[in-house]
């Protein structure tokens, strides 16, 4: 027994610097990037290797302004479609991901196996698609022509999280809310939906994250500053034959890591129990 603890104790140790040792690795690019925006230029040019700044500047925040001058306009774009896509595709998932879980209907099955044939092709070959549906729709270069897409593009995977998340809760609550007088909406809405929370918190963190920093959609269906999203906006940082400016890109770079922090952060307690049930139940 004594040698079986032993063991134990070791492996646990080995994987605790295995884990270390990629969570070091995950940082360090985040951790260089927000150290370097705090460094003057000549710092950050120096070919000495200087992790952290000697005088700490923060004239690169400013200068987003003078270099990005319509940053406000980017981040702005950037909120309001990713706010949209969020909603939307959760309210889609968690109907859609119910209604695979706990209701039998003719070709139920088969546009479930849809839904997940979907999830397994690269989300860049609809590009073509939908631009010329974009284009006869005249929906180029607006908000909703972005919003639309990421939508359709996020929502098999969610659907698949979030029947995984319906089906571990027991049949038994459905009824037993049915008999205590609930209509359907209510029983979905107010008995449902609280307990599958680790879904939902898991389906807004992935959609967000896939929306707010996806470029290819971005670049190619808005044209003009009117609906271009920060994603794109900082590739305008670097004018044509020029250098980065890496002071202003990494303070922009922080800047736009900053929802995608809180939002994380806020809902990771459900994260990690919302991903492993999807998985595993789905």
């Amino acid at each position: 027994m004594r040698e079986n603890k032993h063991h134990i104790k070791i492996s646990r140790v080995i994987i605790g610097i295995i884990l270390a040792i990629a969570a070091f690795i995950w940082v360090v690019p985040f951790l260089w990037t927000l150290l370097t925006s705090f460094k003057p230029n000549d710092e950050i040019y120096t070919n000495v290797l200087q992790v952290f700044p000697r005088n700490w500047y923060f004239g690169h925040y400013t200068g987003i302004f003078s270099r990005l001058n319509a940053f406000f306009n980017y981040f702005t774009n950037s909120v309001i479609v990713s706010f949209w896509s969020v909603l939307f595709n959760v309210l889609f998932a968690a109907t859609l991901g119910y209604s695979f879980s706990k209701f039998k209907y003719p070709g139920r099955d088969l546009f479930l196996g849809f839904v997940l044939l979907i999830i397994t092709l690269p989300y860049v070959i609809y590009l073509i698609p939908i631009y010329i549906m974009n284009s006869r729709l005249d929906l180029i270069d607006t908000r909703i022509g972005l919003i639309l897409p990421y939508i359709a593009t996020n929502l098999p995977m969610s659907v698949f999280i979030m029947r995984g998340q319906f089906n571990g809760v027991p049949n038994e609550m459905m009824e037993a809310a049915r008999i205590d007088g609930t209509n359907q909406w209510q029983t979905f809405s107010k008995v449902m939906l609280p307990i599958v929370k680790p879904g939902i918190a898991t389906v807004i963190i992935m959609t967000f994250i896939s929306v707010w920093g996806e470029f290819t959609y971005a670049r190619t269906l808005s044209i003009t500053k009117k609906a271009q999203t920060l994603a794109v906006g900082i590739t305008f940082l670097r004018d044509e034959a020029t250098a980065w400016q890496y002071g202003t890109l990494t303070a922009t770079i922080t800047l736009s890591l900053i929802p995608v922090m809180i939002i994380f952060l806020s809902m990771q307690k459900y994260f990690v129990r919302g991903i492993m049930a999807g998985a595993v139940k789905g």
